[in-house]
């Protein structure tokens, strides 16, 4: 019987291409299932899986020319410096801008009924969030279909399973990708399994085996796959491997159990209630229909698109780390190789972890950051001379810079590893793990921070210099605002966590702290995206690096009134430029994702719902509600489902910098009234529900410490003081009154 899930999307209508396809992940493998009621396809994904070449092995020793690159800069500017930086690199080996070795996917599985069930078919497919299942019906006056589908963290792999009311014939075959890069090869393993086995150029490789249990009168195994004749149930598992490893079929119901179970402990950890459940029954059609035609946005999709992203988040995280498409690929073309895109995308992609409590999730984050530790260093030595990190913008097999040229100078930004640095102390901040502290973000920090000792030199007046600088593909010049903001948080975590080990924090990074030049302000008064009188502000376009100290560090804030009132300006200014204009550089989902939480942190309500109503209303989503880069379903992305329950945390219950939380700090309208559950907190503290009626002007909020603290609320104009002891949930009444009403 099919049903429609709670949480969850269901939709009438099939799908021609994988990305319009339902997906299914335990946060190591994914899967997809896409098609129709007669031919459908099973694509089975795994995070380590880049298509290996030795494109990304090797980077120019540039470290002897940094001193001519910088008298280039001075003299002759910096696209004279850029030229001549890539024309030395190009004498020294290296191949000009590369992309990263392609994520791809591990194997597809192509199901196809060899029998007619009718021409009067009714076709239904559904993912449910809460449950981690993907299913179908397909119901014609003869026959009844279902399938359905999941990937189990427990036993690492998918499985599917088909029951019809009538005896069908079906065959299923491994597809031959034909790719150059991958050779694949199909063998029978056993009278009930077969394995296709894939290498790259240099023999390394996975298998993938396929298991399957049926009630056929027969099945035939030929070179492609095997026929099943006269079946009503047929289970299939399979998975991804790269050693020795059993794959299961047995107790298939038991496995789906477990399965359902586990994935709804994590869902259930948090959750958002906005409409009643009879609106949570529309279909995807019903919705699109009212987007488009009546030209308004039904609540339950705001609502319906934080469950998929939570559904998402929780998919394609934990042993991954989510690339530009998460963890599902069908293809070997994806925009940007599908890798690891790091000045913004893969920031975004992690950035609800903390504060939806899946603190597994971040794995995947700091075991990457591990694995291209050296890769990071060959990075600031070969090209700049130094110690420490220097994060490329790609990264995938490897993270040596390799793309990079004269147009894309993406080799002069310096501050990814400065901005990676803000997820190792948040998770710190809301795990209150001090083992953590010592060994994992104090090095990573300290390998930042020695980058900057050795690359920044001093200007004429003693202050800091980062040249070359780069703020985001959005042009060079001399000291980013972004460059400068993140050394400035990332002195800041060290001298954090120096105190919280009872450390003495070293002289050198409170001198360069005091060194840092101060974020300028433009003769219109503007917050310049950087600290430089001769470039000129592009304000058109969709990265919004210089509000990183707005946004991210919380660095400016009411408190610093003259950089407040500068960054709202420049605020503004991307808002005219880009955000609401027609001719802005491109549509782009995490431009307007950072522009809610510029929005969020200035306290501008209606600049929120205006970012993400450009979202919602261009339809930058598919069926699944995964979403996508561009507008209209185009370039599947998943940074805006990584980032969007953030963004309804925050709006509702935004953590301040100095460690206080303002409730409804920036909120939508149409998040007038309505209940949180299960958000995580700064200083380890947890909100067991928040209820709320911007209506009645009430609420109740109920919190959990995991240690001893007080929490101090801003609730428009009152200051509320809660004292928590260890482990007690209390429960604090609100009531208000707007300025206006007064």
């Amino acid at each position: 019987m099919f049903e429609i899930p709670k949480k969850g999307i269901w939709s009438t209508s099939d799908s021609k291409k994988w990305q319009d396809g339902y997906f299914v992940g335990n946060g190591e493998i994914g899967g997809t299932l896409y098609g129709n009621s007669e031919v459908f396809s099973l694509i089975a994904n795994h995070h380590e899986l880049f298509l290996k070449s030795n494109r990304m092995d090797s980077i120019p020793d540039l470290s002897n020319y940094l001193n001519e690159l910088r008298q280039t800069i001075e003299e002759e500017g910096y696209q004279a410096g850029i030229d001549f930086f890539e024309k030395v690199a190009l004498e020294r080996g290296y191949s000009g801008l590369t992309m990263s070795d392609v994520y791809h996917p591990a194997a597809q599985i192509d199901l196809t009924l060899l029998t007619e069930i009718g021409n009067d078919l009714a076709y239904k497919r559904a993912i449910d969030y809460e449950k981690g299942l993907v299913y179908t019906q397909a119901k014609s006056l003869t026959h009844k279909i279902e399938t359905s589908f999941f990937a189990t963290k427990d036993k690492k792999a998918l499985y599917f399973d088909l029951k019809t009311s009538e005896p069908i014939d079906i065959t299923i075959q491994f597809k031959d990708f034909n790719h150059s890069e991958l050779n694949q090869k199909m063998t029978q393993t056993n009278f009930d399994s077969l394995e296709q086995t894939a290498s790259y150029y240099d023999h390394t490789g996975y298998r993938v085996p396929l298991k399957w249990v049926s009630d056929s009168k027969e099945s035939t195994i030929t070179e492609k796959g095997v026929t099943f004749t006269q079946v009503t149930e047929l289970r299939l598992a399979f998975s991804i491997y790269f050693e020795e490893e059993e794959l299961t079929l047995d107790r298939f119901d038991e496995i789906r159990t477990q399965h359902i179970q586990a994935h709804q402990r994590t869902y259930d950890g948090t959750s958002i209630n906005l409409v009643s459940d009879d609106e949570r029954q529309r279909s995807y059609e019903s919705l699109i229909q009212e987007l488009e035609e009546a030209k308004t946005i039904p609540l339950v999709l705001y609502e319906k698109l934080y469950d998929a992203s939570r559904y998402f988040i929780q998919a394609m995280s934990g042993k991954a780390l989510p690339n530009l498409q998460g963890i599902w690929s069908g293809d070997f073309n994806p925009p940007w190789s599908g890798d690891y895109t790091l000045d913004t995308n893969v920031e975004l992609a992690i950035t609800s972890l903390a504060g939806l409590g899946q603190f597994e999730g971040f794995e995947g984050f700091f075991n990457k950051m591990r694995a291209y530790d050296e890769d990071f260093k060959e990075n600031a030595k070969k090209y700049f001379d130094a110690r420490g990190y220097l994060v490329p913008v790609h990264a995938s097999t490897r993270a040596l810079h390799v793309h990079w040229n004269k147009e894309w100078p993406l080799i002069f930004w310096t501050a990814g590893a400065g901005w990676l640095a803000h997820f190792y102390h948040e998770y710190y901040t809301h795990t209150l793990d001090k083992e953590f502290l010592r060994t994992t973000a104090i090095p990573f920090y300290e390998q930042t921070l020695l980058f900057y000792e050795d690359f920044i030199i001093e200007d004429e007046e003693g202050k800091a210099l980062l040249r070359p600088s780069y703020s985001a593909e959005n042009g060079m010049a001399d000291n980013s605002t972004m460059d400068i903001a993140v050394i400035k948080a990332t002195i800041q975590y060290l001298k954090h966590a120096y105190a919280v080990l009872n450390k003495v924090f070293p002289e050198e990074y409170d001198s360069l702290y005091n060194r840092l030049p101060a974020y300028m302000i433009d003769e219109e008064g503007v917050l310049k995206e950087w600290i430089d009188e001769t470039k000129e502000e592009n304000h058109n376009h969709r990265h919004f690096s210089n509000l990183y100290p707005v946004f991210q560090s919380k660095e400016i804030t009411k408190e610093n009134r003259d950089l407040w009132e500068a960054a709202n300006k420049a605020f503004d200014k991307r808002l005219e430029a880009w955000l609401l204009s027609e001719e802005g550089d491109t549509s782009s989902s995490h431009g307007r994702i950072h522009a809610a939480m510029c929005a969020i942190a200035l306290e501008r309500a209606n600049d929120v719902e205006a970012s993400l109503n450009e979202l919602i209303r261009n339809r930058a989503f598919y069926p699944s509600l995964a979403t996508s880069h561009y507008n209209h379903s185009h370039v599947f992305n998943l940074d805006a489902n990584g980032s969007y329950p953030k963004v309804l945390h925050d709006a509702l219950i935004y953590p301040e910098g100095d460690g206080s939380i303002t409730l409804f700090k920036a909120l939508p309208e149409w998040l007038h009234e309505g209940e949180l559950k299960g958000i995580h907190l700064p200083n380890g503290i947890q909100v067991k529900r928040f209820k709320w009626s911007q209506t009645n002007q009430t609420g109740e909020l109920s919190v959990l410490a995991s240690l001893p603290t007080t929490l101090f609320i801003r609730l428009k104009e009152q200051q509320i003081e809660v004292r928590l002891k260890e482990k007690e949930t209390q429960t604090v009444s609100l009531s208000w009154t707007d300025p206006g009403d007064e």
